[in-house]
């Protein structure tokens, strides 16, 4: 998998929590930074070569999936894909994908967004990295829901690749540019909190220009709680990587499973804002609570 930052954290730790659930099994990590197939493919063979049991890959990079496909059918060693992996109708051998479904992302945060900007104004589109295939599916989710809107224009589109930093200095140099923006729609929370982080440096009073994001990650919740962003959907990072670990060990015991094991996303709204806000916190969520006071053991 991608190195356990932000949401990828959580999914790691989704993976951790979950083998325990089976005694005599254990995990493997081994990462690599988006965008270096040829170093997972590698990492791959390695694995193969130790005689593991089962794959859980986190695609780096698109292009390599087809060759890890391969190398595990070839090898008949069940393999999961987790969170990102090649969309086909169907794949021969043990080979199964714990995944959401991201144009459901897109459409949740873009319908949210167009109400709350009463069908009016100009849009900007901070993109993940061309890598990962939610970028591409949040973006088109979003972009369905935007031809049924027609006041709404899209003005600046640019891929930030799941980083606050970068997402802050695009949105820094879009304000410096003079470039009139009634609100920004990002793939991730991540890139949500770095647009707030560059609007607040601009001297933006919250609220002025709305912010969406996606993933409901713990620091997206309280970004939203405090007003920097006003919209996220959350995905379940500990669901996705426990469903993985429970889909690669029917394959390893030749049990039937779904080949697309789909996790719901769900929308977070000022209504359900509470109930997230409670499932981070241990018991009631206090607003000046220190963020690392504020977590479960169990997240």
């Amino acid at each position: 998998m991608v190195p356990p930052v932000a949401f990828f954290q959580f999914l790691r730790d989704g993976i951790q929590e979950r083998v325990k659930a089976y005694p005599g099994q254990s995990v493997l990590f081994a990462h690599a930074e988006t965008g270096d197939g040829a170093k997972q493919i590698e990492q791959i063979k390695a694995f193969i070569r130790d005689k593991v049991e089962a794959l859980i890959v986190l695609p780096v990079e698109a292009a390599a999936t087809a060759e890890i496909t391969r190398l595990a059918q070839d090898a008949d060693i069940p393999l999961v894909y987790v969170n990102n992996g090649p969309r086909e109708d169907w794949f021969a051998g043990r080979v199964a994908l714990a995944l959401p479904n991201d144009l459901v992302a897109g459409r949740l945060q873009m319908t949210m967004l167009a109400q709350m900007m009463n069908g009016q104004g100009r849009l900007a589109i901070i993109r993940g990295p061309a890598s990962h295939s939610a970028s591409a599916l949040r973006t088109q989710g979003a972009k369905e829901v935007l031809a049924g809107v027609p006041g709404i224009t899209v003005v600046e589109e640019a891929a930030a690749d799941w980083d606050r930093k970068r997402a802050a200095s695009l949105v820094a140099k879009w304000l410096a540019d003079g470039r009139k923006i009634d609100a920004i729609a990002a793939n991730n929370d991540e890139m949500a909190i770095g647009a707030a982080d560059a609007l607040e440096a601009a001297g933006i009073p919250l609220g002025q220009i709305l912010i969406g994001g996606v993933d409901g990650t713990l620091d997206g919740i309280e970004a939203m709680h405090r007003k920097r962003i006003h919209v996220t959907v959350f995905q379940d990072a500990a669901l996705e990587g426990g469903r993985a670990v429970d889909d690669a060990v029917k394959l390893i015991r030749h049990e039937p499973v779904q080949q697309y094991d789909w996790i719901p996303f769900d929308l977070v709204t000022d209504r359900t804002l509470p109930r997230y806000l409670r499932t981070w916190a241990c018991g009631t969520c206090m607003d000046d609570a220190p963020r690392g006071e504020c977590l479960t053991e169990g997240r």
